[in-house]
């Protein structure tokens, strides 16, 4: 076996075999004829054989270079299409990212940048995958997700993050609740009327739940909700008082604020990738649009 070898050198003998002519085949690969020319000869002495019988216009190849072409055609067409793949990735015309979004997150802030990035780079398949935070991570952590939309608080460990929005979580209610309007009112005296939360598996409502228990209050709602959305839709038809996110929430003229003698504190939407050396070309420019 030899203990020498160069990709390059079968390069320029596969290009001079195709061609029959160095001077073909220099022009090319955008190199010299006496360039073209040392390489064969360094693959000669390595193989021990001549490959090529010259002629003034033309060479013609011998046994050996037919078998030789015979069977490392294949292999170097295969490292061509992998090295025109690898260009495509690196210029954003394929591949492919994986976005986890809560929906709430999805439809009230992430729909712009995705209609932005296809325009830019449609053939870069985009796949939103709707989870929470909880489950964003592990999904980040086993590497099936490449960045993940996350409201705090999170444990950041391993993972990279970038703050895309300041969040304030506010209770609304509609004209039933009309003698709480204009006036502040207490965490205490809040809890005497119907409350309607996020369900307790998200962050959200851990952290309201964290804040009021810092007060000595353990929240006990009356309905819990998977869907954001809704916690807007149920205070408007008065079935309570709704606890939302005011940056994702549709506040019209028929819900109002409370204004709480001790307000809950503010929370971020962080970008969230996994810590893991270098990003691919589509991770980074995404990152970056934020």
């Amino acid at each position: 076996m030899k203990d020498s070898f160069s990709l390059d050198l079968y390069r320029v003998f596969a290009a001079v075999y195709e061609f029959k002519s160095f001077s073909e085949a220099a022009r090319h690969l955008f190199v010299t004829q006496s360039a073209v020319s040392q390489s064969v000869k360094q693959l000669e002495g390595l193989l021990g054989v001549e490959l090529f019988v010259r002629g003034k216009r033309s060479v013609a190849p011998s046994v050996e270079a037919r078998q030789l072409y015979e069977m490392i055609a294949p292999a170097i067409g295969t490292i061509c299409e992998a090295e025109e793949r690898i260009d495509r990735l690196k210029r954003l015309d394929d591949g492919f990212l994986r976005v986890g979004a809560a929906d709430t997150v999805a439809r009230h802030f992430l729909l712009p940048y995705l209609k932005r990035w296809n325009e830019l780079y449609p053939n870069v398949r985009l796949q939103v995958i709707n989870r929470t935070s909880t489950e964003a991570f592990a999904l980040l952590s086993a590497g099936k997700l490449d960045v993940a939309f996350v409201n705090s608080p999170v444990d950041t460990g391993k993972f990279s993050t970038k703050k895309c929005l300041t969040l304030h979580d506010v209770f609304i209610a509609a004209d039933a609740f009309s003698q709480l309007k204009g006036r502040v009112i207490s965490r205490g005296e809040l809890c005497s009327y119907p409350l309607i939360m996020l369900e307790k598996l998200s962050n959200t409502r851990r952290s309201i739940d964290e804040s009021f228990m810092q007060s000595g209050i353990v929240l006990n709602p009356e309905i819990d909700l998977g869907s954001h959305d809704l916690l807007v839709d149920f205070a408007r038809i008065n079935l309570g008082v709704s606890c939302v996110t005011r940056e994702f929430a549709d506040i019209d003229g028929s819900l109002f604020e409370l204004e709480l003698d001790k307000p809950l504190p503010e929370r971020e939407l962080d970008l969230c990738w996994l810590d893991a050396g270098t990003l691919s070309s589509a991770k980074k420019k995404f990152i970056d649009m934020f």
